[in-house]
């Protein structure tokens, strides 16, 4: 019960605790993908490079049912977003009729991933992915686990921190190759513990694939208000909006964005609330 408080103490309200870790094995990997030796060095001999061990049991123990989907649907989120469709009117008019997904869909869905842009999230993304990516051991992180597992849990949750592992070295390849492409401090872009980032919160295997230069400088940025809202609406489209003629339909093209059903239900609640308020 001790080592629990005190790993739960750790986790909350330590967030940024890091150890020292020898990344070797990962830049290798990473080279034989084809970065250059020189790029990875320099990237992993910055002193902002950390192991976070806590990362992957946040991952691990989170459930999605237990957020707080309802405080989205409040009055006073609902008259933000309403005065964000109204100052952004022109923007997200043209977006509709190039992508054709409904303007509310777009807001809904903005408000719920980043309080439209309130929050974009704290953690540097590249420590995120690289955390996750190495901590595949399970004594590397078992001491950020409560106590008293039973066998079965414990071999399910080493089975996800596998998958995760994987997943998360595939997304830091993503995100180096973007970084790298558009001359980017991979170390100044932060996101959320799980390693999505920006504006609509996409991992980096989605911005390369959905990313979209509405602006047209010549590389898509997701803190920038137009390449976030393109790249959203892209996504959306992408992934079947245009036949998504009912509920449960529209249902599932959100949950391609988040798999989580309670997440799409009150984004097409919220979208419903802002449609009638325009109208």
């Amino acid at each position: 019960m001790l080592r629990f408080l005190i790993c739960f103490f750790l986790i909350v309200f330590f967030p940024f605790i890091s150890w020292s870790f020898d990344f070797g094995v990962l830049k290798q990997r990473l080279i034989s993908e084809g970065f250059s030796p020189s790029y990875i060095e320099k990237v992993f001999s910055r002193p902002e490079v950390k192991f976070l061990p806590q990362i992957m049991p946040k991952k691990l123990l989170h459930d999605e049912y237990k957020l707080n989907y309802a405080q989205f649907l409040k009055p006073e989120r609902v008259a933000r977003a309403q005065k964000f469709l109204q100052e952004n009117s022109e923007l997200l008019s043209s977006l509709e009729k190039r992508f054709g997904v409904p303007r509310e869909v777009l807001v809904a869905i903005f408000l719920v991933e980043t309080d439209l842009g309130r929050y974009t999230g704290k953690y540097e993304t590249f420590n995120v992915l690289a955390s996750m990516a190495v901590a595949s051991d399970w004594e590397t992180v078992r001491d950020f686990l409560p106590e008293g597992l039973s066998l079965e849990e414990e071999k399910r949750l080493k089975a996800f921190m596998e998958r995760r592992a994987r997943w998360a070295y595939k997304e830091l390849i993503a995100f180096l190759r973007y970084a790298y492409e558009y001359n980017i401090d991979p170390l100044a872009i932060k996101g959320s513990v799980f390693g999505a980032f920006g504006l609509p919160q996409f991992v980096p295997s989605s911005l390369l694939s959905y990313g979209y230069d509405w602006n047209g400088d010549g590389k898509v940025d997701l803190f920038n208000l137009e390449d976030a809202l393109a790249s959203m609406a892209n996504y959306l489209a992408r992934h079947g909006w245009g036949k998504a003629r009912d509920y449960q339909t529209q249902l599932k093209v959100i949950m391609t964005y988040n798999k989580s059903r309670p997440y799409a239900e009150t984004v097409l609640k919220l979208a419903e609330k802002l449609k009638h308020a325009t109208g």
